[in-house]
């Protein structure tokens, strides 16, 4: 729907959607996850995992564009790729402990 958001998902994440209908399993382990990382969980989820799978940052709505003290999603995927280069270590290090 927006393609500059789109361009940036697909340009740094690899991007899987989950059916919480067809696969409530994994819906619940990653709202675990959530609720580990934020303390409160819901949908819609996004949630960022190592390559191996490890949950290390999540949450539920993000709105589009910053609003109400909350950050926009492009500026969540933005942050999280600047991590993800610049300290991977520290965050494979914190989902070993979610």
């Amino acid at each position: 729907e927006d393609e500059e958001t789109a361009q940036i998902m697909n340009e740094h994440f690899v991007n899987i959607k989950v059916d919480r209908e067809e696969r409530p399993d994994l819906d619940d382990i990653y709202m675990q996850a959530v609720v580990a990382l934020t303390g409160q969980g819901g949908w819609p989820m996004s949630v960022f995992l190592t390559p191996e799978g490890e949950p290390f940052y999540g949450g539920t709505y993000f709105p589009p564009e910053r609003r109400y003290n909350m950050p926009g999603f492009r500026e969540v995927l933005l942050a999280i790729n600047n991590a993800w280069q610049n300290s991977r270590e520290s965050l494979q290090n914190n989902a070993k402990q979610v």
